[in-house]
């Protein structure tokens, strides 16, 4: 924006009290005036010379944009330009942003405000899912990621906006997350009555989730093309985190997978649903999966419970985090961290282990 563009203005206000303020406003053309009161003159010539500055940099963009579009205008450009690229994330972020369009979609952009946003929370909050529950605040917080990183963009990238007003939201405070794990012994009565279930794919679902933590929508991806039989890797093309991944077969999951590539070879998904063309559904073996649950006598189990059983199971025996990161796909410490609970059992086998070595080397002779 050129200079000419500008008119700048400092007026001088003496209030009932006889104490004098400077206001200062800058108009700027197709935009919404920039305005400031100050109770020197000093101060007031210093924020404009800042403000023109900044204009001049490119760093206040006019709001004729975010007064033209509106939030469900910036919901299909997110999608078009961004989430078209990441199919997985477009699927699971879709539920988000059909909830942001149906409740706020008619909104122009410069009415998004963090007060809004705060409304919206609340709403988020309190209201009732298809499967009759409220949602947690973890799941509100994916919410306000989702749309949030669509008003980055709009921001700092498409400069539709002045400013993001998710920035000055907080995030809800969020559990510290579960962390149930399978015992061995558990483990192998639950996949045994798996292995008996009537559902064909329910034991290599909950076998590879089990010994390679791998998450539901990563196995289900899966294609025999993805299965390196000869060297001993899997390779996750497109995970949660847009990145590939590749993950070592263990034994049992490589003699499972040579025993059903006879009869599935011919299919594209190791895990092939009614339509060929579509990966296979979670609400297919959910009933199957709870049955076998119960037949484990199992407790507040779900089917991620068995990514959170492989990393356990490999953090006790001896992985370290960032070979714990890179098997889970995790970008940030921060979530492998969990994974450092262990068993009272195993607990106590290291620290009675830590004292054997103490006291063998004080009898050691010298």
């Amino acid at each position: 924006m050129k200079n000419s563009d500008n008119a700048r203005c400092i007026r001088e206000y003496k209030k009932k009290d006889g104490s004098v303020s400077f206001h200062a406003e800058i108009r700027r053309k197709n935009a919404k005036p920039l305005r400031r009161s100050f109770t020197t003159r000093t101060e007031a010539k210093n924020w404009v010379r800042k403000e023109e500055s900044a204009i001049l940099d490119g760093k206040h963009v006019p709001d004729n944009k975010a007064r033209k579009y509106k939030l469900s205008d910036l919901i299909d450009q997110y999608i078009n330009l961004h989430l078209n690229k990441f199919p997985d994330r477009l699927r699971d972020q879709t539920s988000h942003l059909d909830w942001w369009r149906e409740h706020y979609g008619n909104r122009a952009l410069i009415e998004i405000t963090p007060r809004l946003l705060v409304e919206a929370r609340e709403t988020l909050l309190n209201g009732i899912t298809n499967r009759k529950k409220k949602r947690s605040h973890s799941t509100v917080n994916r919410y306000f990621s989702t749309l949030g990183r669509a008003f980055s963009l709009a921001f700092q990238e498409w400069q539709w906006i002045n400013d993001n007003p998710f920035r000055r939201v907080s995030k809800l405070k969020e559990s510290r997350g579960r962390d149930r794990f399978l015992s061995r012994e558990e483990l192998h009565l639950f996949l045994e009555c798996c292995k008996q279930s009537k559902n064909p794919h329910l034991y290599g679902m909950a076998l590879i989730a089990a010994l390679m933590g791998l998450r539901f929508g990563e196995i289900v991806d899966l294609c025999w093309k993805h299965i390196d039989f000869e060297n001993g890797f899997v390779t996750l093309e497109m995970t949660k985190n847009g990145s590939s991944r590749f993950i070592p077969l263990p034994d049992q999951v490589t003699a499972y997978l040579k025993e059903s590539a006879h009869s599935k070879l011919s299919e594209n998904f190791l895990f092939p649903s009614k339509n060929s063309e579509k990966r296979y559904p979670y609400s297919l073996i959910r009933k199957a999966f709870h049955k076998a649950v119960q037949e484990a006598n199992l407790k507040d189990f779900t089917f991620h419970d068995l990514r959170h059983t492989a990393a356990s199971h490999m953090a006790m025996n001896g992985a370290t985090q960032g070979e714990l990161m890179e098997i889970l796909g995790h970008f940030s410490p921060v979530m492998t961290r969990r994974y450092s609970h262990f068993s009272k059992e195993h607990i106590a086998r290291i620290v009675q282990k830590t004292s054997n070595n103490l006291f063998k080397t004080q009898e050691e002779p010298l």
